[in-house]
């Protein structure tokens, strides 16, 4: 019997929601969005218990997610860190938010699952976005709903880009708010996380 939520998501008012899908869902628990498994063919996010379709991976969003995922290998090898592209999380902040980051990073050794179920509920120190036409607006900031999600739960570092390059850009949370991270004429963000610098476009660190 599918159970409904009777707060409204804890966003402002000028949060960036985008489309909702599909007409009806919402608000729906964590752990009832979670019991759903994935459907490859309609995949869907949760923030503040409200349902919203992702955009399916192309070629080009693939491709940026290796090449970045392979250029930070070795980092996060020497660090004994985990890598998870394109898995599920569960958020604190909002409460009910699950959703799935192209590439989060873990400072520990393993991040583990949510018992009985296959979300990991750590909140990742860094995470990277690459956009799509269907769903940037919730990425972007200052007002994406996953953009504030990610700053509310205490992501450290958030990092978003066009497959192309366009768009990049990099914040560091300062004070509970995510502040740019300028990058610098070769299109690289200098990571306090990481040490080094990082471009998300022509994937490097240095």
């Amino acid at each position: 019997m599918k159970t409904t939520l009777q707060r409204k998501p804890l966003m402002p008012a000028e949060a960036e929601w985008g489309e909702m899908l599909p007409e009806g869902w919402g608000p729906v628990s964590a752990e009832e969005f979670e019991s759903w498994g994935d459907d490859e063919d309609n995949p869907k996010e949760l923030i503040g218990g409200w349902v919203l379709p992702m955009a399916p991976i192309n070629a080009d969003s693939g491709r940026s997610t290796y090449r970045i995922s392979m250029a930070l290998h070795s980092i996060i090898s020497a660090n004994r860190w985990d890598i998870l592209p394109d898995s599920r999380h569960r958020l604190p902040a909002p409460t009910h938010t699950v959703v799935y980051p192209d590439i989060a990073i873990h400072a520990v050794e393993h991040a583990d699952y949510l018992p009985g179920t296959e979300t990991v509920g750590r909140v990742p120190e860094l995470v990277i976005e690459i956009l799509a036409k269907r769903t940037w607006r919730r990425d972007v900031g200052p007002n994406g709903v996953k953009f504030l999600a990610y700053q509310r739960s205490g992501v450290k570092e958030y990092y978003y880009t066009w497959p192309d390059g366009e768009d990049a850009s990099g914040f560091a949370l300062k004070k509970g708010v995510f502040s740019p991270i300028r990058k610098d004429a070769d299109g690289f963000f200098k990571s306090p996380l990481l040490g080094c610098s990082l471009r998300l476009v022509q994937a490097a660190t240095r």
